[in-house]
């Protein structure tokens, strides 16, 4: 019965929505047909200046209805109060025509939106409404200032006061024909500032107060809090990401554990998933989904494992397969066998050149010569990647907080570092995965490799179970049937020039791991909608969208010019 009532009030808010938002455009698209040549010059002027100010309420009423669709308490209370004002107004009048249609339909929208009041669950960003209120401070500033200025002109005629310059230069906002303190025909460029700077302000501080809360960065508590789960139940190969400074922690109210995230507009984006003990995986998953509910947001994680699919199907969520994660059982890892054999070639180039790996433990004894090489490694590595790099699903080098994290690196014969590979724990720290790898420009072949193949000798060595390369994305999807999965496997056969998928599974590939993990994207909308796209793209990239477009064409166009060149060279050789 809860859900029916709960229903129904959904669809008459958003029928609500729908009206004042088709209001708010005909006020804004009407005054191009009213304003017409048939007019003298002066009528034309006070009807465009009545129009101006009707589409400047109608922009008010369009961000308004827009932040009640998106369920902000703020939108609904400035609704309320404006409706109340109209019902009084209308009474007041001494209209006794109650059932006029007009004065019903107002009515009757404010009494469906009265006992919404909790549906328009989202609070105001209280950063944000302190800009808000900034700006209508400097706006109660100027008119102070303006209205000053006018007493003093205007004192020696003994026929002002101070609040009426106030009341007149808020009035010049309404373009009243009662400005005469204000002097419209001499100061009319004056008065149209005064007009668009008040209006402005109005717009900018009503889009500010109403911002939704966005929960802010956890503190250094949260993270040992989060750390000790982590170790006790981060199974998932991404849970040590969860971490880093870039997420928000939701601890359990019910149960033990806690969920590591993301805001991208009106998504919550997880970082793989609940972390807590398998038993109350379902309930801290249920506490959470309800949380994102209230508050009006659709939920979405990023790099789940098989593990856990059924809870999520429990609670109607869909979900679509997104790439896979090489792993290794130490016990039974080696490099002997045809599918290594490039691993091999390449391992004994390095070991030839002289390549020694060793292990960086800061936390033991810190070396800033060595912190100052890694990090100069790192920036030359950024230098030659396609786009920028990727962060929410990776982690950092972290020599500030190192925790877990556990370093190798690759030093040449002239004890210069060529590469390196930060590791973070998974799996009840019973596991380790390559989290940062990057080498220099002119790294001897095969740095890479011998740094992870020694590094998991040393975790075999001391008895951990597992190794990871991390996932794959979007890799081994060919079989898949589900639609979203097709369009993610098209973006892996063509979407390399801005991201190296098939280069990054060929090279992982290569290891030959045990097995593979699949990973998941698991969402709580009925459908993989381009909105979870977006969030996707946009969580894990700060430029957007526009880097990826900008990294396609520069990729392609110098891709086209590489082919070209080596034509050109072939030729050549040819003659």
């Amino acid at each position: 019965m809860r859900e029916r009532v709960s229903k129904l009030i959904e669809i008459m808010n958003k029928f609500i929505i729908v009206v004042l938002l088709l209001l708010a455009i005909f006020n804004i698209v009407a005054p191009f047909f009213i304003l017409n040549n048939n007019h003298d010059i002066y009528i034309r002027h006070l009807l465009s200046i009545h129009l101006t100010i009707k589409r400047l309420f109608s922009f008010i009423i369009l961000i308004v209805v827009w932040k009640l669709y998106k369920r902000l308490s703020a939108a609904w209370t400035i609704t309320m109060i404006a409706l109340s004002g109209m019902i009084f107004e209308y009474l007041h009048m001494g209209h006794i025509k109650v059932w006029n249609p007009w004065f019903i339909t107002v009515l009757t929208v404010y009494i469906v939106l009265l006992f919404s009041k909790n549906y328009y669950c989202r609070r105001m960003d209280r950063y944000s409404l302190k800009k808000g209120i900034i700006i209508y401070l400097i706006y109660a500033v100027f008119v102070f200032l303006n209205s000053t200025v006018a007493l003093i002109t205007l004192k020696e005629k003994g026929m002002v006061h101070f609040s009426e310059c106030i009341k007149q230069t808020v009035d010049v906002m309404f373009y009243s024909d009662n400005v005469r303190y204000i002097n419209l025909p001499s100061h009319f460029f004056y008065t149209k500032f005064i007009f668009w700077f008040s209006w402005i302000c109005i717009l900018i501080g009503l889009v500010l107060v109403l911002t939704p809360c966005i929960a802010r960065i956890h503190n250094q508590q949260n993270i040992e809090k989060a750390r000790k789960l982590v170790q006790k139940y981060g199974q998932n190969c991404s849970s040590y990401l969860t971490l880093e400074n870039d997420k928000i922690h939701y601890f359990g109210k019910s149960v033990e554990g806690f969920i590591a995230y993301g805001i991208v507009k009106d998504t919550i984006v997880v970082l793989g998933e609940p972390i807590c003990a398998p038993k109350n995986f379902l309930a801290l998953l249920s506490e959470f989904k309800n949380y994102c509910e209230r508050n009006a947001y659709n939920l979405l994680f990023l790099t789940t494992s098989s593990m856990f699919l059924e809870e999520y199907s429990e609670l109607g969520m869909g979900m679509v397969k997104c790439g896979e994660e090489p792993r290794f059982r130490l016990s039974e890892y080696s490099l002997a066998g045809g599918k290594a054999s490039k691993i091999r070639l390449n391992i004994n180039h390095a070991t030839k050149a002289g390549i020694k790996i060793l292990e960086y433990e800061p936390l033991k004894k810190r070396n800033t010569d060595i912190e100052k090489k890694i990090m100069s490694i790192s920036e030359e590595w950024l230098t030659m990647k396609k786009s920028s790099e990727l962060v929410f699903t990776m982690g950092g080098i972290g020599f500030d907080n190192p925790m877990d994290r556990r370093y190798f690196y690759a030093v040449n014969a002239e004890n210069n570092i060529e590469g390196f590979i930060v590791f973070v724990p998974f799996g009840g720290m019973n596991g380790y995965m390559t989290d940062v790898t990057r080498h220099g420009k002119n790294a001897t072949r095969g740095v890479m490799e011998k740094i992870f193949y020694e590094a998991m000798m040393k975790f075999k060595e001391e008895g951990i179970e597992w190794g990871s390369l991390s996932l794959a994305p979007l890799a081994r999807l060919e079989e898949e049937p589900y639609m979203a999965a097709k369009v993610l496997n098209m973006i892996y056969e063509k979407m390399n020039h801005v991201y190296g998928f098939k280069t990054l599974y060929q090279t992982k590939l290569k290891y030959n791991p045990t097995y593979w993990e699949p990973s998941y994207y698991v969402y709580s909308t009925p459908t993989f909608t381009p909105a979870l796209a977006y969030a996707i793209i946009r969580i894990q990239n700060p430029l957007g969208t526009m880097d990826y477009v900008k990294a396609f064409f520069y990729n392609m166009l110098k891709e086209r010019k590489e082919k070209k060149r080596k034509g050109l060279s072939m030729e050549s050789e040819k003659n």
